[in-house]
């Protein structure tokens, strides 16, 4: 048995624990807090997994597919692993790390290169401008860009762009290039006459005296006539000709890709895009001629009411050859099943798959063979809804086959040529398994097994992934409830709800050391630390997550699913001190962290919002589909507003925000401050000078800050001072949000 086993069945033994009478409290003393504080650092996201070899496997494979390798970890050292498939899948090991390519020439940091390495493509000043890799020439493509009204460029409201700017980071023109390399597919975006919302930079970085400046983004609001629309278009980089793309133009508020999920046909001569309809009801996948610009409907999608945000238009529709067929993603009969669409006629031709289970994401389409490889959950019986297993089905809707049956959160990926992909299961207590296995789910070969000898000898305690009813007391919900290192079963821990809450994205992990908004690292402070989908998040029925829409009563329906879930938790496990109640999140669990305190002022005790969007009638257009919009329902956003509750409160809460985050505007906390200082309630607020949105909650000082507040007013304990807990310090690129994609 693995150590990760015998960790997991003694907690199990613990867990099943029903406890009598009072549970043992204890203050911990300020040394004894700082010691822990020192301890949780190590239990942070981007530290933990240091601990664990081979968590990951991100394959490469050769050209031919007849081979793949990896990097890993062995004992904490960098090892790189060799598989030879033309000899039975050897594996050959190496602490020296593969020959890679030398580039012959250097390619300026503002330019996207094309896939076959010959063309380059920047934006300077509004226009495109085509470089020639090889000698370095550079030729400008359009003359005509005008202030708010460029090619290529991530609109302003997209929260990169005081980022970037401040980082000295360029922005980079956004394109998708053809399977040739040859053509570049972009658009212009029209931002003129939009709101230029300001942000008062304090803070110049490298600046020897700092002198304040503003600094504008163009916002369109929830009610705006006007928003971000792209205007497609293609450029042929052999000729520099252009060619506008009659293809209704796409969102573009608030992402760098356009809503629309752009696609070529795989002999470059289509482009496939699927905007949404404004009110989000409705989707059409459009097929444009990169000659001629034309454009067609191919298939199409309603719904009475709006999408899942979290399903994008990238996501919606996927091609069938070179575009002769659509398989469309759709909600439709209340599940999230495929659809088979004929691009020539338009029409329906069958459901792919069908039942009561929901597809998660499709894969890959083998158009020669006539399958569809997706990912999908709640099929198989007694079994975890949200664990994603791979599947295929014929086109037609036969054959339908599970090629990955463990009972575990299944990631997949495939060879580029779609013979093979590399399967690594795990569930939050079993440590990741990764195989590699042929199309038919035929296992090839065992590529590693994670060691997490060196995490058990931290003192890492196993989390608790449970299921317990909604507020509705019917409808089954899960999460994952966090523990200290050092837990014990005799003691009282107040119980802490690390949630989001959006309807567009899951918080509780179904893997393996994943963990969101620094859960597990709180719990080693003295926690039981919680995170919850409740009902309106993703990859249920459409039904389920429908609760509320164009009322302002869905955050009083999500946070109502979270104290059914505290209390419950808390009859079966006499550790949880139901009277000791806290909650924080960020964006919009910062929103929802506050309004717990001032919804639910009995049963919250302490909460911490960072960057709350603490009334979404002044957040961005992209975000509020499940508002709807104002003119249609004005006593939504009423009801919304934490600012109409400030009179509520009477736990202790404390409000943070990042002076620089171009995403959710500093206004909107400072407008909460300020309702609550006009009903004379005493809070906290701290207003980091520096953090944008992404960074806030990877901030050390920030971390410490909601630590110390947890610390101060659940356990009663005195922070202690001098402790740093370490800032996020790993790449740019995993600086997100979001640990579950």
């Amino acid at each position: 048995m693995s150590s990760a086993r015998i960790v997991a069945a003694s907690l199990a033994a613990t867990a099943g624990f029903m406890l009598v009478g009072c549970a043992r409290q204890e203050q911990p003393a300020t040394t004894e807090l700082a010691s822990r504080y020192e301890h949780a650092s190590a239990y942070l996201p981007w530290r933990i997994r240091q601990y664990v070899d081979g968590l990951t496997v991100q394959p490469e494979w050769s050209v031919d597919g007849q081979s793949l390798r990896f990097q890993t970890t062995n004992n904490g050292r960098t090892e790189y692993v060799q598989v030879d498939l033309s000899n039975g899948g050897e594996l050959l090991r190496s602490e020296q790390p593969p020959e890679t390519k030398k580039t012959s020439a250097e390619v300026p940091r503002d330019v996207v290169v094309s896939r076959n390495g010959l063309w380059g493509v920047r934006v300077i000043d509004g226009n495109l401008y085509r470089i020639e890799i090889a000698t370095g020439k550079q030729t400008q493509l359009t003359t005509d860009a005008e202030p708010d009204y460029a090619y290529g460029l991530v609109p302003h409201s997209d929260l990169r762009s005081l980022s970037k700017r401040l980082a000295n980071d360029p922005l980079l023109a956004f394109g998708v290039w053809s399977p040739d390399g040859h053509k570049f597919l972009t658009y212009r975006v029209d931002e003129r006459g939009l709101y230029k919302l300001p942000f008062v930079v304090s803070i110049v970085p490298g600046a020897k005296h700092q002198v304040p400046y503003v600094h504008y983004q163009n916002t369109a609001w929830p009610d705006s006539e006007k928003i971000q629309l792209g205007e497609l278009m293609v450029f042929d980089m052999r000729t520099g000709k252009r060619t506008n793309l009659q293809i209704p133009k796409p969102r573009v508020a608030f992402e760098p890709t356009p809503e629309g999920g752009l696609r070529w046909s795989p002999d470059g001569t289509k482009v496939f895009a699927a905007p949404e309809s404004l009110d989000y009801r409705s989707i059409t996948v459009y097929e444009a001629d990169v000659v001629t610009g034309k454009a067609r409907a191919v298939a199409s999608d309603a719904a009475k009411l709006p999408f899942r945000p979290d399903v994008d238009e990238a996501k919606r529709f996927y091609l069938v050859g070179n575009g002769e067929q659509i398989v469309l993603y759709s909600e439709r009969s209340d599940w999230g099943h495929l659809y088979l669409y004929d691009a020539a006629t338009g029409q329906l031709k069958n459901a792919i798959t069908q039942g009561e289970w929901a597809v998660h994401e499709v894969k890959r389409v083998d158009s020669a063979g006539g399958w569809v490889y997706f990912t999908a959950g709640g099929r198989e019986a007694d079994r975890d809804p949200y664990y994603s297993h791979l599947y295929r089905v014929r086109l037609d809707g036969s054959e339908l086959t599970l090629l990955t049956p463990e009972n575990a959160q299944h990631n997949v990926q495939f060879s580029p040529d779609g013979r093979y992909f590399v399967d690594s299961y795990s569930t939050v207590t079993e440590a990741p398994v990764h195989v590699l296995r042929a199309s038919d789910g035929t296992e090839v070969k065992e590529l590693l097994r994670a060691d997490v000898s060196r995490l058990v000898k931290l003192g890492w305690t196993p989390p608790i992934r449970f299921k317990v009813k909604a507020a509705d007391n019917e409808t089954d919900l899960y999460g994952v409830l966090f523990l200290p290192f050092d837990f014990d079963k005799q003691r009282s821990y107040p119980i802490i709800d690390a949630q989001y809450s959006g309807t567009q994205t899951l918080v509780a992990p179904r893997e393996f050391l994943k963990d969101r908004w620094n859960a597990m690292a709180l719990a080693q402070v003295g926690f039981a630390v919680m995170h919850f989908d409740g009902r309106a998040t993703p990859l249920r029925r459409q039904s389920m997550q429908d609760i509320g829409f164009g009322t302002g009563v869905a955050s009083q329906a999500i946070l109502e699913d979270h104290i059914a879930a505290m209390k419950q938790l808390a009859e079966r496990y006499g550790f949880i001190d139901i009277e000791r109640a806290g909650i924080y999140g960020h964006s919009w669990g910062g929103y929802r962290a506050a309004r717990a305190l001032l919804q639910f002022p009995e049963f919250f005790k302490v909460g911490v919002a960072t960057a709350g969007s603490h009334d979404n009638y002044l957040f961005v257009s992209g975000h509020n589909r499940w508002y709807g919009r104002p003119q249609e329902y004005p006593e939504s956003y009423d009801k919304q507003s934490n600012m109409e509750l400030a009179a509520n409160l009477k736990g202790k809460l404390l409000l943070a925000h990042g002076a620089n985050d171009d995403d959710v505007h500093m206004a909107l906390t400072l407008q909460l401050a300020d309702a609550l200082i006009r009903e004379n309630k005493d809070f906290d607020l701290f207003i980091h000078p520096t953090r944008n949105h992404k960074d806030l909650w990877q901030d050390g000082y920030m971390i410490r800050k909601s630590w110390d507040y947890f610390a101060q007013h659940l356990l009663h304990a005195t922070p202690p001072t001098g402790v740093k807990v370490p800032d996020y310090d790993g790449p740019a690129y995993q600086r997100t949000m979001s640990v579950e994609d």
